[in-house]
């Protein structure tokens, strides 16, 4: 079968492609029109699906604030104007040393530049069992969480339940986001009557996987609604909705179990001879463009790579992922300008209350033997307000 070989040069302009249209990606190729590299170079977007969705809206879906479809928006209407968009189209192989990407449509993409921003992709083989439970960061187990509540709820009626969000790794996306849906299920099964009957239990592989100065406020806000905080359970396997710890201690039965699942970046990154570090990610080079170690012209965004500092990293976030391909685009067109990766998190906390953490990760990025992270952390009786329009915010500035 002949492929179709593209350089995607018509007027001899050199082509950036990028791969992936989320949160990265869809930054990257902003910038690049804002910076005016489009009148210069050919630039091309490609996904494998046809929408944009924020996974930090799911949750309005499971608790019924939302609809599925509210929470996607098509990407041929992301505001880019001279970005050559193609959608539903994957990745089959990438050969980083003949600056070529192969597409499972039998076409063949020839760049000068890349930006790899492709996210993560679930792995449950490292955890035996687990790809029986819900990932609440998989989109395609929504609709699952839905039901599920409601179950638990029934069944709460008449007898004792658990509900349990078990962290299977760390790091993960979105660090907040387990404490956030803990917090949403103590509210919803407040809301239905049931609370009484049922156990809240939210476990974690480490003493505690969000920056430290924030656990005083963070776990004694799960104290007040009598959310079961276990730290250092990392797990062994899931079997019958039951967990099995590595320390050896008692499993623990429950009722309801969602988990948040082991990641790494896609096949294509794994198997493209790159160095894959430990958490099945790559290590940018220079903090600042995210370029790749030995890969001349090419950087990764966002979730697939590692931006480390001492035993951290900078945390696997949408805003971080977009302002890592506003620094991408501007050292491809030759502007390169000192990291912004500065942040605002609005966790909802139950109740219309949230949590807001604004971590500061530029000095870390911009000085990387000096630099030191900055996070802030504040009660707000708006949390759920100043979610929806920190989420929609992102939407405006993509589509609008």
């Amino acid at each position: 079968m002949s492929c179709c070989v593209e350089s995607v040069s018509h007027d001899a302009k050199p082509t950036v492609l990028i791969i992936g249209a989320g949160f990265g990606g869809l930054g990257c190729a902003r910038q690049l029109v804002k910076n005016g590299a489009t009148k210069v170079y050919n630039v091309v977007l490609v996904d494998r699906k046809d929408t944009f969705s924020i996974g930090a809206t799911w949750q309005f879906v499971w608790n019924s604030r939302l609809e599925m479809n509210d929470t996607q928006w098509p990407l041929k209407k992301a505001n880019l104007p001279g970005v050559d968009l193609r959608v539903d189209m994957s990745v089959s192989k990438w050969l980083p040393s003949e600056k070529k990407v192969m597409f499972t449509n039998n076409t063949e993409i020839v760049y000068d530049h890349i930006a790899i921003a492709c996210g993560v992709v679930p792995d449950a083989s490292s955890i035996p069992g687990i790809e029986t439970t819900v990932d609440i960061c998989t989109m395609r187990h929504v609709e699952r969480q839905k039901k599920e509540m409601a179950d638990l709820v029934e069944k709460a009626k008449t007898e004792k339940v658990t509900f349990c969000l078990a962290i299977g790794v760390n790091p993960y996306k979105c660090p907040p986001a387990p404490f956030e849906l803990s917090f949403l299920v103590d509210e919803y099964v407040r809301k239905a009557g049931v609370r009484d009957n049922v156990r809240v239990v939210l476990t974690c592989p480490v003493d505690y996987s969000m920056p430290p100065n924030t656990k005083p406020v963070v776990l004694g806000a799960l104290e007040e609604q009598k959310i079961e905080f276990l730290p250092n359970k990392e797990l062994a396997k899931v079997e019958d909705n039951t967990l099995h710890f590595k320390d050896g201690s008692d499993p623990l039965e429950c009722t309801v179990l969602w988990c948040v699942w082991p990641i790494r970046a896609p096949d294509f990154v794994q198997e493209s001879g790159l160095a894959i570090n430990p958490k099945g990610t790559v290590n940018v080079e220079d903090k600042v463009s995210n370029t790749i170690p030995n890969v001349p012209n090419a950087h990764i965004i966002g979730d697939a790579c590692r931006v480390p500092f001492g035993n951290a990293s900078v945390p696997k976030a949408g805003e971080f992922a977009w302002k890592m391909g506003m620094s991408v685009a501007d050292a491809i067109a030759g502007q390169k300008k000192p990291a912004d990766r500065s942040g605002t998190c609005v966790a909802e906390a139950g109740f219309g209350k949230g949590l807001v953490i604004s971590p500061n990760f530029s000095d870390v990025c911009n000085d990387p033997e000096n630099g030191k992270p900055k996070i802030g952390i504040d009660k707000t009786d708006e949390g759920t307000e100043k979610k929806k329009a920190s989420t929609l915010e992102w939407v405006q500035i993509a589509f609008r």
